[in-house]
C-alpha cells in the first residue's frame, strides 16, 4: 500500500504533467488551477495544497528535466573545463525539442519575478555548476582561489541572462548558444590556471568571431527585407 506521502508524489507528478500538456496543447500558461486539476484528476484545492501557486507548479514543470539533464551531462566525455560549454550546447539542443514551450515556461517563471525565479540559480541548478567548478580546481584548471558558490551563481545568471534574451525573442538558439560560451569562457578566463589560459582565450578568440559573424547575417537579413519592401 502507498504511503501518504508516495500518494503526494504521485499527484504533484500527475500535476507536473497535466500543467506540460496544457502549455503544448494552447501555448500559453493561462489556462485556469481549475483546468489544470481536471486534466490531472485531481481536485481544484490539490495544486494550491502541495504546490502553493501556479508559478511554483511552472517551475516544476522546468525543474523535472533537470534529473534527466544532468545525466545526460554525466554521460558526455569532456574535461573539467569542456563540461562547461557542453552543458551549455545540451541546454541549448533540449530547449530546440520544444522551443515554444520552454519559451513559455521559462517565460512565466521569469515573469512572476518572486521566489521561483530567485530558483533558477539555487537548488539543483547552482548544485550542478558548484559542483563542476570545484571539479575543475580540484584538477588544477581554475584557481585555488575561486569562490565555488560565488562563482557558480555568476556562471548561473550569465547563462540565464542569454536564455532571457532568446525567450524574448531577441536571440536565435544559435545565438543563444554562442553568447553563453562567449560569457562562460571570459567567466572561466577570470580564474583560469595556466593549464587552462590558453585553450579559455582561443575560445573567448573564436566566440567572438561567431558572434561578428552573426551580427553580419543579421544586417543582411535586414537588408534583404528592406529591398524587398522597396520593391514591392
Amino acid at each position: 500500500m502507498a504511503t501518504r506521502e508516495e500518494g503526494k508524489d504521485r499527484r504533484r507528478l500527475d500535476i507536473v504533467r497535466a500543467a506540460h500538456r496544457l502549455v503544448q496543447q494552447t501555448g500559453s500558461t493561462g489556462f485556469s488551477m481549475r483546468a489544470l486539476a481536471d486534466e490531472a484528476g485531481v481536485s481544484v484545492a490539490t495544486p494550491y495544497n502541495l504546490f502553493g501557486s501556479k508559478q511554483a507548479i511552472m517551475y516544476a514543470v522546468l525543474d523535472a528535466d533537470i534529473e534527466a539533464y544532468q545525466q545526460s551531462l554525466e554521460r558526455v566525455r569532456a574535461d573539467g573545463i569542456d563540461v562547461f560549454f557542453k552543458a551549455v550546447t545540451l541546454s541549448t539542443s533540449l530547449f530546440a525539442k520544444e522551443p515554444e514551450f520552454y519559451r513559455t515556461v521559462l517565460f512565466a517563471v521569469y515573469s512572476d519575478g518572486g521566489r521561483e525565479y530567485r530558483a533558477m540559480f539555487s537548488g539543483p541548478r547552482h548544485a550542478m555548476w558548484r559542483r563542476l567548478v570545484v571539479e575543475a580546481r580540484d584538477g588544477g584548471l581554475l584557481s585555488q582561489d575561486v569562490d565555488p558558490d560565488a562563482f557558480a551563481l555568476q556562471l548561473g545568471r550569465s547563462f540565464f541572462a542569454s536564455i532571457l534574451e532568446w525567450v524574448l525573442g531577441e536571440l536565435t538558439l544559435k545565438e543563444l548558444d554562442v553568447w553563453a560560451q562567449y560569457g562562460f569562457a571570459l567567466l572561466l578566463l577570470s580564474m583560469a590556471t595556466p593549464t587552462s589560459q590558453t585553450r579559455l582565450r582561443d575560445l573567448v578568440t573564436a566566440t567572438q568571431k561567431q558572434i561578428r559573424a552573426s551580427w553580419r547575417e543579421r544586417a543582411k537579413q535586414v537588408n534583404g527585407s528592406e529591398s524587398r519592401r522597396s520593391a514591392g
